[in-house]
This record gives structure tokens, sequence and C-alpha cells, in this order.
């Protein structure tokens, strides 16, 4: 799609609503946008504008029936129009805007909260929320409009009733988007990405085709990158490589597809847009750095890479080839870290100084590559990846100082470290302490935040079906109140398995943010790096600015 930068003229003007309050968090997520020029006004007499490329608006003031011709005219010029809310109901009596939009509405419904069900099978509801619920209205009108592609559909007291649409006039092409009555739906994520890509394809962009996906190498972890993009609308999976003919036969058998004995063959293939390596983690670079070279984007399984030299490597090359480079960070996700990370952002416990974190318990490590340490890393390296991830994005500001410990006691068969403890100092003096440990008898909680004004623990719990790791925490606020705490279990929701390939789609489409940008995932390694670097020297407390 077209990265040129759109102008566009946003329209709030309300009698009855004060759009120009309500509709402030979807105004600000736009600017933040590099796509847009953006023009808002209050100024009814203002559109469609000499610049615009694309006029949008929430407005239950009335047009005039020589503002509604000019407006018919711009969209069959070539101009993009996106009505929010109750605009087409309040338009839609003039003639121009009736046979622009090809649909007439009628008052909305009472407020209630809404199930809204996006069509999957277009560029520009693919890969939202399957149901998305906000307390809105609905204007009620019979049958879809003529000519119209349906985007977003609701039930209503056993009718199927059209939120949103979108069809060509002309040379342009109108859009209608039916919510908007209150804040919330404009702070909702899934209404920003939808209005933000309304306005893309209102102005001629459009996805692109499906991108192939090739993974290297099929080992476990292999299975679930490709169910997770089998699952994920914008990508097909197209082919692996791998370096044994037994894996290779089983990929075939698997999934159906190509399957190559070298990296070679597998970035030949010009089926294959993006490569994900899942190399161990010794062994990333390379054909990260061979794939973008090859013009693929790039996928790099975590951590990282397990020096700064590599990292830099790859980052440099993806910028010199300007492809997509991000690595797979999934425990984002996770929904125990989804509610800490909301309730941190949110200020409910203050600011955030002191946070420990752990992993373990007493067991023998495995024999595979993950327990000999010049090929993963080390014991810092595994785990680590995550919670480093984790730690990163709850305290604000650089870590400038750090130290870590490490225990060789009694699993002498690997070569990895028993136990590994690593503590960090940010610039805020805000600390943070993470241990990974095999030689635990007793588990600390996994972890322990406190705030300011409250504190966040998360206690280990076993689900049926799943390891101790990868059971949820079970969440616990603590605030202070009436000279006692409070306490609160936080509701946790279900994991969202295929987010990140979702948002990775969604950013080669439409180049919406990148949820796992590689400068991130440089800091973790940098934090990695350093604290192997104070092992070595017998804990030594270095400085640091990462």
């Amino acid at each position: 799609m077209s990265r040129y930068r759109v102008p566009v003229i946003f329209l709030l003007a309300g009698r009855a609503h004060d759009y120009e309050h309500t509709a402030r968090p979807l105004v600000h997520a736009l600017e933040l946008m590099h796509h847009f020029d953006l023009e808002v006004t209050s100024d009814i007499h203002a559109v469609p504008g000499a610049r615009a490329r694309v006029v949008i608006a929430a407005s239950d003031v009335q047009l005039e029936p020589a503002q509604a011709a000019r407006l018919k005219d711009f969209v069959a010029g070539g101009g993009g129009l996106v009505l929010l809310h109750g605009t087409l109901a309040a338009w839609s009596p003039l003639d121009d805007i009736a046979e622009l939009a090809g649909w007439r509405l009628s008052d909305p419904s009472r407020l209630t909260e809404l199930v809204v069900r996006p069509d999957p099978g277009h560029p520009v509801t693919a890969r939202l929320a399957p149901e998305i619920r906000v307390e809105d209205e609905l204007f009620l009108a019979e049958g879809p409009p003529a000519g119209a592609e349906i985007l977003m559909r609701a039930s209503w007291q056993f009718t199927e009733q059209v939120v949103a649409y979108e069809r060509k006039h002309g040379d342009g092409r109108f859009v209608h988007i039916g919510l908007g009555h209150g804040r919330d739906t404009y702070e909702n994520p899934d209404f920003q990405k939808l209005v933000h890509r309304a306005l893309l394809f209102a102005a001629g962009s459009a996805a692109p085709p499906a991108v192939g996906v090739g993974l290297v190498g099929y080992g476990a972890i292999a299975r679930a990158h490709a169910a997770s993009i089998t699952a994920t609308a914008g990508l097909e999976l197209q082919a692996v490589c791998d370096l044994s003919a037994e894996r290779r036969e089983l990929a075939k058998r698997e999934l159906g597809v190509a399957a190559h004995a070298n990296l070679d063959g597998l970035l030949g293939d010009p089926e294959v847009g993006l490569v994900v390596v899942g190399t161990p983690p010794s062994l990333h670079a390379d054909p990260v750095v061979a794939a973008l070279d090859a013009g693929k984007h790039a996928v790099c399984e975590k951590p990282f890479a397990i020096t700064l030299d590599d990292v830099d490597r790859m980052i440099d090359t993806a910028s010199a080839r300007q492809r997509v480079l991000t690595v797979f960070q999934s425990r984002r996700w996770d929904p125990d870290y989804v509610a800490l990370h909301k309730t941190v952002l949110s200020g409910r416990i203050g600011d955030p100084f002191y946070m420990e974190s752990f992993i373990g318990g007493y067991s023998h490590p495995c024999d595979y590559w993950h327990s000999h340490e010049p090929i993963s890393g080390g014991t810092i390296y595994d785990w680590g990846s995550h919670y480093f991830d984790w730690v990163l994005r709850l305290f604000d500001g650089p870590v400038t100082s750090l130290s870590a410990v490490g225990h060789k006691r009694v699993w002498h068969d690997v070569t990895n470290a028993d136990q590994v403890r690593v503590d960090l100092t940010f610039a805020s003096g805000a600390q943070a302490m993470f241990m990974q440990s095999d030689i635990a008898a007793a588990p600390k909680p996994k972890w322990y935040v406190l705030g300011t004004r409250g504190a966040i623990v998360g206690d280990w719990r076993s689900q049926e079906g799943l390891e101790p790791a990868d059971s949820p925490a079970r969440l616990t606020v603590s605030r202070p109140a009436d000279g006692g705490v409070n306490e609160e279990h936080l509701a946790l929701g279900p994991r969202d398995e295929h987010a990140f390939y979702r948002n990775l789609a969604d950013h080669i489409a439409w180049d919406e943010p990148l949820a796992v940008r590689p400068e991130e995932a440089r800091r973790t390694v940098a934090v990695m790096e350093a604290a192997t670097r104070s092992i070595a020297e017998g804990g030594a407390r270095l400085e640091v600015d990462i």
C-alpha cells in the first residue's frame, strides 16, 4: 500500500452530541499515525475543502443542499468520505447524500451494549476481534445499501442490522460507520483501527495480497508458529527448510507445504515473502540476515540473539533493506501479564518502584540445547528472555546499573547454571530482580510489585493440562484504605493465541504499529549480555545505559 501522507479533514460538529469532546481519543490516535495530514474543524462549511483527499465527519448538524452537492461531486471525482455515528442519519434526507450513500437511515435505537461482528473477509475489517462489544446506538434500516460491501453487522431484536459498510461512488469511495455515541467507543482500539483503515481505504489504498511464510527449522516451536500463521488472515504458510530429512517429510505430511533441505532453497522461493527463523539462539543472526538480504521480512525467535553484535547486525540489515524485522516475544499476551501491565499503567498502585520476579522449582534441567550455555546463552537467556521483556515494559527510563550471580551446585551434567539472579536499577531509582532456579525447593511468587499507592502479587497456581510455568498466576492487588488494606483478585481474560501474527499482518498490510519492535528486543539482550558479564566478574555491579 502507498505510504504517502493523506490530507484529511475531520469535521466535528454537534448540537445534541458533543463530538468535539467525545471523539478526542480518536483524533489523538489518528494524529499519532504518520499516514495523515489531519485538519480538525467544527466549521461545517469547511468541507470538503480544497486540499482534502478524504473527509471524515461526526456531525448532527444538517448540511445545506449546495454542500451536499459538493460532497457528492468530491467523492465522484475520486475523494473519500467517512461518516461516523449519526452523521448519515442527519445528512441522508438530502437527495445528493442519499444517492452517494445509497441509503437513508432512521432514528437510532436505545443506548445499549451492542455485540458488533466485523466481516473477517474484508481487508478493512480483517483481523479485528471477532466480536466488538461497545455501549452505543444502532441506526436501524431495511436491508443493506445497494452496491455496498458490509463491514460490520449486529443483531437487533431478531434482525440483522448493518453497522458499517463501504461502497463505490464514481471514482471515489464512501464509508459509513454507525458507531460513536460516547467516548468509550472512540477509545476502543478496534474502533480506532477500523477508522484508520477506513480512511486509508477511502483514499484509495488497499491491503496487499497475502504474504507467503517460510519456516527455518521444523522443531517443536515451529508447530506453534505454523498454527498461528495458518489462523491469521493475510499470511499463508508456503514452505519449510530443515537439515533433517525426517523433519522435512514430517513438515510436508503435517503442513502440506514445500520442504527445502537448505536455506538457499527457501530464500529462492518466490512465494515466500516472510521468513520465521526458529534455529537455536546462537544461530539466529545468519539466517535472519540472509532472509533480509534476500528481500524477505523476518521473524526471529526469542531470545533475539546471544550478543548485541548479532542483534545490531540484524537491525542494521533490516534498516538497509527496508524490511520488517520483529522478535517472537509471544508471552506479552499471557493473560496474567496483560492484567499486570494494564493495572500498572492505570496508576492504581501509583508509581512502581520495586519488583521481584521468579520462575523455577527443584527439578533436573533438560538435556536438550536449552541447557547448553554455548548454544542457548545460558540460564539468563532462558526465561529471562520473557521476564526482562516484561520488566522493561513496566518501568520507565533506562537501566543504569545491574549485577548478577550464578550458582552451579547440583546439576553438573549440563552447562547452564543451576540458578541465576539479576538485579537491575533504573534511572528513577526503581529496582527490579529476576531469579530462575532449578534448585529451589520452595518457590517465590511469580511477581511481587510495589508501587507508591499499592502492590500486586502474582502467586503461582496449577491448571489442569498446563505446565506450572504456563498456568496464569493468581493476581492480587493490595491498596491501603481506612487504616487497613483492601485486596482485589484480578480477573484474567483468555489468552490471545494469535495476537503476535495478527499484529504482524496488520503492520504489513496497513502499516499499523508493530507490537514488538526490534529496538525493544535489543534492550532485553543488552540486559542479559551485561548480566552474563557480571557473573563472569564475580557478581560485579556494572554501570550501564540500557
